[in-house]
């Protein structure tokens, strides 16, 4: 009777034990996949200095590549210090401005009538993220992002960079154009 209650006892015991395995990995794969549910805005400006050519209004011109060297690492540790670059799930451009400083020949943003900007990074294509039609105003440009355009794997490096595609609204030529670009991101990090 003592060996039966015995068996018996073993038995249940392993049945707990397995059923607590099998549980603790269904945790393990849910915890890998929580995100923080509440995406927090990351403001970024940059102080650009390019050459502006606008030779016809027909044709669209490229501004040299401007790297941007984003790096959203120490912004996430800002939010949440336990967190990094690698806990990145979710990038998207919200908002984004270039903003007149100064030129060489007093050539206002006004002459550019359509603007595309484009991200790049190492190993990924080139893409439109945001774009702006009909401007009229000579102090700044504001562009309209590409809706729920994912830019996750553009910023898992530093080493991103976006290039400017400029349609005249009239001829324009400027050697020394100083701009500011504002660009505002939604994060969303995880475990």
């Amino acid at each position: 009777m003592r060996k039966i209650t015995a068996s018996i006892f073993l038995m249940s015991m392993l049945i707990v034990a397995g059923s607590v395995v099998y549980n603790c990995s269904k945790v393990d794969d849910i915890v890998e996949n929580i995100s923080i549910p509440i995406p927090f805005s990351v403001p970024t400006t940059t102080d650009i200095t390019v050459p502006l050519v606008i030779a016809d209004t027909i044709n669209e011109v490229t501004i040299p590549e401007i790297p941007l060297n984003i790096n959203f690492d120490t912004d996430i540790k800002e939010e949440y210090p336990s967190l990094s670059i690698n806990n990145l799930k979710s990038a998207k451009l919200s908002l984004l401005s270039i903003d007149y400083v100064s030129s060489e020949d007093s050539t206002a943003l006004s002459v550019i009538k359509n603007a595309k900007i484009l991200i790049k990074a190492p190993n990924l294509d080139e893409v439109v993220m945001a774009e702006s039609t009909n401007n009229t105003n000579s102090s700044s440009i504001s562009f309209t992002p590409v809706a729920d355009l994912q830019l996750l794997n553009y910023f898992k490096t530093n080493q991103n960079s976006i290039i400017l595609k400029v349609q005249g609204r009239e001829e324009g030529v400027d050697d020394i154009m100083k701009l500011k670009i504002n660009a505002t991101f939604k994060l969303e990090v995880g475990l």
